[in-house]
């Protein structure tokens, strides 16, 4: 063969392979990400919904698993996920999302869990230093917006009557969705009723120039122990609040011997060295479950829940 056939040969390989790399992967996504986008939850409903947040002008579009209670009407709770996102490794929700819809389900509420995720592209911002993120409490607070906007519309909710909970990166969307010293926040049509932020950040509303003005009744509650986002600021924050609008109703409960993640479900301690944050960036954070801790907590918060927006007994 001559030099010129082979590198013509050479040239026709690499072009055929070439092409099958660009089919492969064309037909890989156009399967597999319509395969996530069809990820069913047990027991709820997929809904969508947009976002007041936009990419590249348009509203960027949600879905999220409606968990309907089985009163007619009645309270809803919108719950966000944290960091590592919705899901667990059987792609149904993780324990403690799965725990809490049930109990709120059996409280008679109706429940909304929003993905701020996997409508990104996204799977998890854990292992992300908060500096360098893309999405931001920013971002997930106009989540927040939009799912307030959907769930109010349900002939199934009274739109007086819904609450706010989130947990860690989900508890400090829960912050700045509940600020009124953001615009957007004081001038949306729907309010909630109550707001409850498990193990959140506080750092950036302690030291925020425009300060914190709740929104809604804010129960905080956070583990003394937590070195991911340490309960510290989150006191600061409860007395700053205190003193410059005493009117405003800030529960926070810190629970003793707890660190971040204290109502896992079935979660030994352990240290995440995947994680860059938290107060010894670099050493990892600690993360498990404290049974009594998570007892105590959810009994206060349900108190808080029906004392701020009802329930069905």
């Amino acid at each position: 063969m001559s030099r010129t056939s082979a590198v013509s040969v050479l040239s026709f390989r690499s072009t055929y392979f070439a092409l099958f790399q660009y089919w492969f992967w064309t037909v890989f996504w156009l399967v597999t990400i319509p395969a996530a986008q069809a990820q069913s939850v047990r027991g709820a409903e997929r809904v969508e919904f947009d976002s007041l947040d936009r990419n590249n002008g348009k509203p960027v579009r949600l879905f999220g698993w409606f968990f309907a209670a089985k009163r007619k009407t009645g309270a809803a709770v919108i719950a966000l996920h944290g960091c590592g996102g919705l899901y667990g490794r059987d792609k149904d929700l993780n324990a403690r999302h799965r725990a809490m819809a049930e109990l709120l389900q059996q409280e008679g509420y109706h429940v909304l869990f929003p993905d701020s995720f996997m409508p990104r592209g996204k799977e998890s911002l854990c292992s992300e230093k908060i500096g360098t993120r893309d999405l931001t409490s920013a971002n997930r607070r106009r989540d927040v917006l939009g799912a307030l906007n959907w769930i109010a519309a349900r002939p199934q909710v009274d739109a007086s009557r819904i609450a706010l909970l989130g947990w860690s990166h989900g508890g400090t969307t829960v912050l700045s969705a509940n600020n009124r010293q953001f615009c957007e926040v004081a001038a949306h049509k729907v309010r909630p009723r109550a707001a409850i932020a498990v193990y959140p950040g506080c750092s950036a509303y302690l030291n925020s120039r425009d300060g914190y003005r709740l929104n809604a009744p804010l129960l905080l509650m956070i583990g003394e122990k937590d070195d991911w986002t340490p309960a510290k600021p989150c006191v600061a924050l409860h007395q700053k609040v205190g003193v410059q609008y005493p009117d405003d109703v800030f529960e926070l409960r810190v629970y003793p011997d707890s660190y971040h993640g204290f109502d896992s479900p079935n979660a030994p301690l352990r240290v995440r060295k995947d994680v860059p944050n938290g107060i010894n960036p670099g050493q990892g954070v600690t993360t498990g479950g404290n049974p009594a801790a998570r007892k105590q907590a959810y009994a206060e918060m349900f108190k808080f829940l029906r004392r701020r927006v009802g329930d069905r007994k």
